[in-house]
């Protein structure tokens, strides 16, 4: 997703008829670094987070069952895959006017969400390399938007 195409309409006109077509050109893409996306994370970790701590402690002092605890935890996990896929990302990113979008432009669905979590966890296993990739590639992706071609754009 080098480029996000603008269209402006042109009218042609025949002697029988006139036709509209939409002419596109390319304009500018601007992609979410390293810190955006770090200052993202650490919203989601304020709103997401401190909610699924106070869920998990909750539950294992009131239940007295650890299992339980990783209730809250996989709630929140189907969350970020849905909003990622569906919404465009989590509260961070669009807090702060950021989106993740496809090559075309659009939402990633819920499959891509998925592949791309899995990258995260991966991104995180190699000593975060996957995430610090972010301020070195032109696109500004980690491995994690390598894995499922997948852009941090601004809205």
């Amino acid at each position: 997703m080098a480029t996000k195409k603008a269209s402006k309409e042109v009218s042609k006109t025949t002697p029988k008829t006139t036709t509209t077509v939409k002419e596109t050109t390319p304009t500018d893409v601007h992609y979410g670094g390293f810190w955006i996306r770090f200052v993202a994370a650490l919203l989601d970790g304020i709103i997401l987070g401190i909610p699924n701590a106070i869920l998990q402690f909750s539950l294992m002092w009131g239940t007295g069952s650890v299992a339980l605890s990783y209730i809250p935890t996989i709630a929140i996990v189907v969350l970020t895959i849905y909003l990622d896929g569906n919404v465009g990302g989590t509260p961070g990113k669009l807090i702060l006017g950021l989106r993740i979008v496809n090559e075309q432009g659009t939402t990633i669905g819920i499959p891509r969400a998925i592949l791309r979590y899995i990258g995260k966890i991966v991104s995180g296993m190699i000593l975060l390399i996957g995430y610090i990739m972010i301020g070195f590639t032109q696109k500004k992706q980690g491995l994690h938007d390598m894995i499922a071609s997948t852009y941090v754009v601004y809205k």
